[in-house]
């Protein structure tokens, strides 16, 4: 930590006597240019919203994204730790996290197997951006995988003419403490400027166990002259965090709401005692290359390179009676003249891989037309595979014993075209058609000894169109169509192509309907959106997490969502702003029919067959009917940068399988958050910034997120495994923060 500030006030000081010269203008220009092709634009046909990197700070202590975004519309976030740090994620519109389409600086960032971003990978990546998008729905064509819900386009800062620097330090509940230090040099008269930033949080957690060592290092070095941008990127993130996703128990919640199974055991002597090293720990390091270049007055050239590198493992205690030696491809061990099937061990299974990224993009601009041609290459390598570290009657396993290994590598080529064409000054119509070719094989052994070997090919065209009309000033409405394909995860296939499977896996398809309406003036912006989204073969979850903490899923044939959105935001005076935004929606499988495993009895547990069930109108697991926010901020003293904001959320109830079974559905919640911030300028020397949140401030008990497993015995007798995630009740958090 020492090293760090001395860092931050040595560049701090040289920076301030460098000497600058910069065309912000043109600055601001090449930096949107950067991301120009994977957002939507002012007359787009879409509904999107535009954060910028205000917004996106100012309520930001050490949270992640998912819940940097929870104000907007469509949105649920959720955490398994129960606070805004460690594993968090988020849904839009009823849509999991691996079909939310995310790039950062145009490049993809969802993983290829997984088809989702674990924020706990880029600790803190929120205070790097200078801006995002989030569409929702199909939108427009973008790079990675399919956006099937919702796309997010994420900047990185940049463009900064003057030299600035930003230090802050948080402490709250749970032993929660943030430090984070930035600085940049501004643009020197050689075009040259340099931007670092290094942040550490570490927390106990809400949830036992639910402890976070993360750290983040962001540098990029860019080069500015008036026709072009050249920016080299490095990110490095460092997470070490508790394990948590298995959930607690209904009856455990009454009992004791930050309880916590992983690691849990019973000592020879009876004692119960917990596994220290119960965690989740991942190593990534990502580099970009951007390239962006003014070709004449209507033609701009971006290039894009990224490379991403991550290894990652989890360790835990497992219990004789969850692991038998044959799992492991072993022999029963003789110890002491004893023969044993099973034994307490503890696992560490890992995973490498390598994500290598290419994109270009060209665009045509004229007052009337914007014509953009792009495509993108992609190549990923992972492998994973498990050890043995410890075993309590061993015989002959030797220390670290690998007992499988299985490899993927993954090759994903698109190409777009995209057209805007505005006939009349009050009319744009938008149209673009992207083609995708996905070439995935897998080969090896899972971890329970089951062949993964396939090879999976899919190639989908993926066309939209759409149009806006302008009229009475301030009036706005649009309407627009699109399909998006998207090919099944990595366990979907590993799981579905094991012997015994239920069934199959294949790619879903999306047919969106969007029709909508802005009214926007100096005092009020007003929007409401219509969408109806009809899925052929689309992939639900079942509510079952596999050994990974994975949300399993299975293709339903026909299923829909169909819903009205609405955002308000106004300010009738300068001291007082209110913004809202509702969802209602209905979501729907027709037709479905659920699968419930039968085993022979709970000592051998043998799967003997599975029971069937028909439904012919269902609700989609994890969709609930109405989503709100509602945000009121205060500046209650004239000519002082005092500000007070609350924060309101509601999330109606949900089910967390596909059986619309009142049993397993979440309550539905409110909850407020607080905030209030002071700034004090110190004129020369830079501004103090002074902060308190207060989350949850009426300390409402609730659970985010669930899970089920529902079998029975052959004698009908049920059996019923679940698992709540329940969220901190009222905690604080304080941050004082210097930038100049």
């Amino acid at each position: 930590m020492k090293k760090v500030l001395i860092l931050f006030f040595i560049l701090s000081f040289t920076s301030v006597y460098a000497q600058q010269k910069a065309d912000s203008t043109r600055v601001v220009r090449l930096e949107e240019v950067v991301v120009s092709a994977t957002r939507a634009s002012a007359d787009a046909p879409i509904a999107y919203s535009n954060l910028n990197e205000k917004e996106i700070k100012q309520e930001n202590a050490a949270r992640n994204i998912p819940f940097i975004l929870q104000t907007l519309p469509s949105v649920v976030a959720y955490s398994e730790g129960g606070t805004a740090v460690g594993n968090t994620s988020f849904r839009i519109r009823g849509t999991d996290a691996n079909r939310i389409n995310i790039t950062l600086n145009g490049m993809p960032m969802n993983n290829p197997e997984s088809q989702e971003v674990y924020w706990v990978n880029l600790p803190d990546l929120s205070n790097s951006l200078q801006s995002m998008q989030v569409q929702r729905g199909v939108g427009t064509s973008t790079n990675g995988t399919a956006s099937f819900g919702a796309s997010i386009s994420m900047q990185t800062l940049g463009g900064r003419a003057k030299p600035h620097g930003d230090l802050s330090v948080s402490y709250g509940h749970y032993n929660t403490r943030m430090l984070s230090a930035a600085v940049g040099t501004g643009i020197f008269k050689n075009g040259l400027s340099l931007d670092a930033r290094f942040s550490h949080i570490k927390s106990d957690g809400y949830i036992r166990n639910g402890k976070v060592d993360h750290k983040n290092i962001y540098a990029a070095l860019s080069h500015y002259s008036d026709k072009q941008l050249i920016r080299l990127i490095y990110m490095n993130g460092i997470q070490h965090t508790g394990i948590t996703w298995e959930g607690v128990s209904p009856d455990m919640i009454e009992k004791n709401r930050r309880y916590n199974p992983a690691g849990e055991y019973i000592d020879d002597e009876g004692n119960t005692r917990y596994y220290d090293n119960e965690t989740d720990n991942y190593y990534s390091n990502i580099g970009q290359l951007i390239y962006t270049r003014y070709l004449t007055t209507h033609l701009t050239l971006n290039a894009n390179l990224s490379y991403n590198h991550g290894y990652g493992y989890y360790e835990n205690y497992l219990p004789a009676y969850e692991q038998f030696f044959s799992s492991f491809g072993l022999p029963d061990q003789t110890v002491g003249g004893k023969a044993y099937d099973t034994s307490d061990l503890t696992l560490r299974k890992m995973m490498k891989n390598n994500f290598y990224v290419g994109g270009a993009n060209v665009e045509y601009k004229t007052s009337r037309l914007g014509l953009t041609a792009g495509a993108m290459y992609s190549y990923y390598d992972g492998s994973h595979y498990g050890r043995i570290l410890w075993v309590k009657h061993n015989e002959n396993i030797p220390q670290g014993y690998q007992w499988n290994r299985n490899t993927a590598d993954k090759k994903d080529i698109n190409a777009y075209l995209k057209a805007e064409y505005r006939p009349l000054d009050a009319l744009s119509l938008f149209a673009e058609v992207q083609e995708r070719y996905i070439d995935y094989r897998m080969a090896g052994l899972d971890d329970d000894m089951a062949d993964l070997s396939s090879n999976n090919y899919y190639n989908f065209i993926n066309p939209k169109g759409g149009a806006s009309f302008r009229f009475a000033r301030h009036n706005e409405v649009y309407a627009s169509f699109g399909i998006s394909n998207r090919e099944p995860l990595r366990a979907d296939l590993k799981e579905t192509g094991k012997p015994g499977a239920a069934r199959s896996i294949t790619s879903e398809r999306l047919y969106d309907y969007e029709l909508g309406y802005k009214y926007t003036n100096s005092i009020v912006a007003f929007s409401t959106n219509l969408y109806y989204m009809d899925y052929k073969d689309q992939l639900v979850q079942t509510g079952k997490l596999n050994d990974l903490g994975y949300k399993l899923q299975e293709n339903v044939p026909d299923s829909y969502r169909m819903g009205m959105e609405f955002a308000l935001a106004y300010t009738p005076t300068y001291w007082l702003r209110m913004d809202g935004t509702l969802t209602l929606s209905r979501n729907k499988i027709k037709n479905y029919t659920a699968y419930f495993d039968v085993f022979d009895n709970d000592v051998d547990w043998n799967l003997t067959g599975q029971d069937s069930k028909y439904y012919k109108s269902t609700d989609i697991s994890f969709s609930p009917s109405g989503v709100a926010s509602f945000s009121l901020a205060f500046k209650p003293i004239e000519g002082e940068d005092f500000s007070l904001s609350f924060i309101n959320k509601y999330i109606g109830r949900m089910y967390y399988d596909n059986t619309s079974n009142p049993d397993n559905r979440l309550p539905s919640y409110w909850i407020t958050d607080m905030a209030a911030s002071y700034t004090l300028d110190a004129k020369k020397v830079g501004k103090f910034d002074f902060q308190l949140f207060i989350n949850n401030i009426f300390g409402k008990k609730y659970s985010s997120n669930a899970w089920v497993y529902t079998a029975r015995f052959e004698d009908g007798t049920p059996y019923v495994e679940k698992g709540l995630y329940p969220q901190a009740g009222a905690n604080l958090m304080g941050r004082i923060r210097y930038r100049f």
